[in-house]
């Protein structure tokens, strides 16, 4: 009677150890079984317009054996069809599975697509219910497929490079104009018509140019009975690698190109516009120049209308401490090093105000109301937004109300 419970006890201990073994096998070990029709993930799109139609370019990140020790696997694959819709089922015919694009974060316009209406390019990505709102939407110049295609210095997936260059933090700190597919439609449906997106640009280490080949740093698969590949993304070590910036922004109004703002014009939309924890501005005081870093940012826009002529008021507050400067180094050993003097903060709420004259001169000469003058009419003085019309940015007087404090 004995032996039972001592059968029993090695039973629970074995059936212990068991499912010990099977989750440190489960956690620890793929068993290097990597399939691209299952596995591939779908990260960032690039549309480009043809004389055809469309070129869709998915970028997808290739899970890879854990024993694997190379670079960051991808696969990139392009699509051609009179829609968008269409160019992705072309993927789908090519590659043999059908991109959903649930974890797509990023989609990129080409140059080309300054030439249709923006919501007609993306009402696939608003149609298609697979595809997060939150996907982050830009621009570049030449081909959303080459830009794709060039290799980062980290060695990676460019996508992973172009979403840190539009990354959140770089909007808290005034330097990128990031937007999603959510916000896009909200702007682009409200009376103002206009919309913004990150421009970005590429600079090659070295001076060279990058573009994408099939080669180190991608995956193929096949599928379906015709056993047609998809083709993989990526640049030999030779040639140079890229850097992401989104500096400058994109401007549409009622969905058409209205043009490329500046880095200057950019950043005073965005300290306009966006949620800034900190900015840097340079601004030159007593022939010197000053790196002042803006803090507490606030600001607020009004439309009102005064003899019949409408104005916006722009009201603008920050804390400012001194980054840098050509004179007075820190070095120096003073204890208020980091104060700003009255004639720097002058400076730079002049240098502010200029960059806001040079949005708005922008604004009026393309017809684009960025700042959303005609939503704030509509919204709290409707009976003037009726009687003025749509040619409000003409007309349009700004009043300034900036004013900038030293940090104590």
């Amino acid at each position: 009677m004995r032996k039972f419970p001592l059968m029993q006890k090695a039973a629970r201990a074995a059936f212990v150890v068991l499912i010990a073994a099977m989750l440190f096998l489960f956690f620890s070990n793929d068993f290097g079984l990597v399939d691209i029709h299952k596995a591939s993930i779908v990260v960032a799109v690039g549309v480009d317009v043809t004389d055809k139609g469309y070129d869709v370019t998915a970028q997808a990140a290739v899970p890879t054996p854990a024993r694997n020790e190379g670079g960051e696997q991808y696969t990139m694959v392009t699509g051609s069809g009179a829609t968008v819709a269409d160019a992705v089922d072309d993927i789908n015919a090519k590659t043999g599975f059908y991109p959903k694009l649930a974890f797509c974060n990023i989609v990129v316009l080409g140059e080309s697509c300054a030439k249709e209406n923006i919501f007609t390019v993306l009402d696939y990505f608003y149609r298609n219910d697979y595809v997060p709102l939150t996907a982050l939407v830009s621009m570049c110049g030449g081909s959303a497929k080459d830009l794709l295609g060039k290799k980062p210095s980290d060695g990676g997936m460019s996508a992973s490079a172009i979403q840190r260059a539009m990354s959140e933090e770089l909007r808290n700190s005034a330097n990128a104009s990031t937007i999603n597919l959510k916000l896009l439609a909200q702007d682009g449906g409200s009376r103002s018509e206009a919309v913004y997106m990150p421009y970005i640009t590429a600079q090659t280490e070295g001076g060279g140019s990058a573009s994408s080949s099939s080669g180190s740093g991608s995956s193929s698969g096949s599928g379906g009975s015709s056993g047609s590949s998809s083709s993989g993304g990526g640049q030999s070590k030779s040639e140079g690698a890229a850097q992401f910036t989104c500096l400058t922004t994109a401007a549409f109004s009622r969905g058409e190109f209205a043009g490329v703002l500046d880095e200057e014009q950019a950043f005073a939309l965005n300290l306009l516009c966006s949620e800034i924890r900190l900015a840097v501005v340079n601004t030159v005081s007593g022939g010197e120049n000053y790196t002042v870093g803006l803090k507490n940012n606030s600001s607020h826009l009004k439309t009102t209308v005064e003899e019949g002529a409408p104005v916006l008021k722009i009201k603008y507050r920050a804390l400012a401490n001194v980054q840098a400067a050509e004179s007075k180094p820190a070095a120096e050993g003073s204890a208020n090093s980091h104060l700003v003097s009255e004639e720097v903060l002058t400076s730079t709420a002049k240098t502010i105000e200029e960059r806001i004259n040079s949005l708005i001169s922008f604004c009026r000469e393309n017809d684009c109301d960025l700042l959303g003058v005609n939503r704030m009419l509509y919204e709290y003085r409707y009976e003037d937004y009726l009687s003025l019309g749509k040619d409000v940015l003409p007309v349009l007087k700004v009043e300034y109300d900036i004013k900038i404090k030293s940090v104590r």
